[in-house]
């Protein structure tokens, strides 16, 4: 595992073959690139995992969000799952085979909690302002950084990231950048990632 993360998160407005097409380019570059599709069923998801790994994206690089048994089966490096989960001890026996168990989480205290139950990676945010929480009030590089100074499993950060911030992220004590549209929807989505992964890549070697 890289020293900092950058995990591609769909943004359930993309056909499965264009999700597909763009995944097969950028995943080399990547930690991990989630299907999170909320509006498709359990069902829809795994056929969507299906035009992935036919596109050639292994299944170690691919997390599920939701799902455990899809997770499971397939052998995906990761599972996703949402702040509302239950207890990670009561659903670890259906996710066996499955390489990382991450939770969103929306404070130190969850942060804590979801530490203990023995998550391996938490994801956090929104840090920004961004298109897909208007309204909504950004958690800010403060908090984060109380919450990532609270654990020391790896929090990736969500929300309005640009390659531009990303160091102020990490400085907050991040230990990763996780984006969606910044991605999916740019021109030119291999040149997006390399942005990032150049702004994670030069804080580790500074």
């Amino acid at each position: 595992m890289p020293e900092h993360e950058l995990h591609v998160i769909s943004n359930g407005k993309l056909a499965w073959a264009e999700l597909a097409a763009i995944a097969a380019e950028i995943h080399p570059y990547v930690t991990a690139i989630h299907i999170r599709e909320k509006a498709r069923s359990m069902d829809e998801n795994y056929i969507g995992l299906q035009f992935l790994l036919d596109k050639g994206i292994p299944a170690d690089r691919i997390y599920m969000n939701g799902f455990p048994w899809i997770a499971a089966a397939e052998k995906l490096a990761g599972l996703h799952l949402p702040g509302r989960s239950p207890a990670l001890p009561t659903i670890q026996n259906s996710c066996k085979g499955v390489q990382r168990i991450g939770l969103s989480i929306h404070s130190k205290e969850e942060a804590q909690l979801r530490e203990e139950e023995g998550a391996d990676y938490l994801l956090y945010g929104h840090i920004f302002e961004t298109r897909s929480k208007e309204g909504a009030e950004p958690r800010g590089l403060q908090q984060l950084q109380n919450v990532a100074g609270s654990v020391s499993i790896p929090v990736i950060a969500i929300g309005g990231i640009t390659p531009g911030r990303v160091q102020s992220v990490l400085d907050a004590g991040a230990s990763g950048v996780a984006v969606m549209s910044g991605i999916w929807e740019a021109a030119d989505p291999v040149a997006a990632v390399l942005a990032y992964k150049y702004g994670l890549e030069r804080t580790e070697v500074s």
